[in-house]
């Protein structure tokens, strides 16, 4: 099967608490603008055209700050208490109901990658008729993972209180799930502290 990889949806997932943080991930300062905006800059550079920006906490601050939200579709989880997952199935209910080439997952704590990792998601996916892809850097699985079109119609039917991870190992047992090899070390970063930010910065 085809794909158009510009084509595919991101669902960036941004309404967490930013509790370990201390202040919003997304308004940290990253090369003279808020990481938030940076996120979405090397989204559309990449020439996705469909992003969804899932908010929650601080969702009028995003929106005051975050100029970049205009080119983008805001989805506003109302109860994101109940963790990502709930944030994940707001994002999907955004998605046009046209578009039927699955959706990234990205969160907003792990750094952009490169356009050769999404390709490399994308190209398995639709190559070998499964649910889902998720990338690995050196034996550490992460961020974004790649979900197709039937697996985002589970997903929309699970419970609020599951969990990617459990809905993805459910379809390893059906052997609808691979693991892809790419080389970019920021699908394992996930920036959750001020410490992980620092060393996230010196990294760049």
């Amino acid at each position: 099967m085809s794909f158009d990889l510009k084509k595919i949806p991101v669902i960036v997932l941004a309404a967490g608490e930013s509790k370990r943080m201390g202040v919003p991930k997304g308004l940290l300062d990253y090369r003279s603008k808020p990481f938030f905006s940076y996120q979405i800059e090397i989204l559309k550079k990449i020439g996705f055209t469909e992003i969804i920006a899932v908010l929650g906490n601080y969702a009028d601050l995003y929106r005051e700050k975050i100029m970049e939200l205009m080119g983008t579709h805001i989805s506003v989880n109302l109860n994101p208490e109940k963790g990502p997952f709930s944030s994940i199935q707001c994002g999907l209910t955004t998605i046009e109901q046209t578009n039927s080439q699955g959706a990234f997952i990205l969160p907003l704590d792990v750094p952009c990658p490169k356009e050769e990792v999404w390709n490399k998601l994308a190209t398995s996916l639709f190559s070998l008729n499964i649910n889902v892809t998720i990338p690995e850097f050196e034996g550490k699985r992460g961020h974004p993972v790649l979900i197709s079109e039937k697996f985002k119609s589970i997903l929309r039917s699970c419970s609020s209180d599951s969990r990617l991870d459990f809905e993805i190992n459910k379809q390893k047992d059906l052997q609808k799930a691979k693991i892809i090899s790419v080389n970019d070390k920021r699908i394992t970063i996930n920036i959750n502290t001020l410490e992980d930010w620092e060393a996230f910065k010196v990294m760049e």
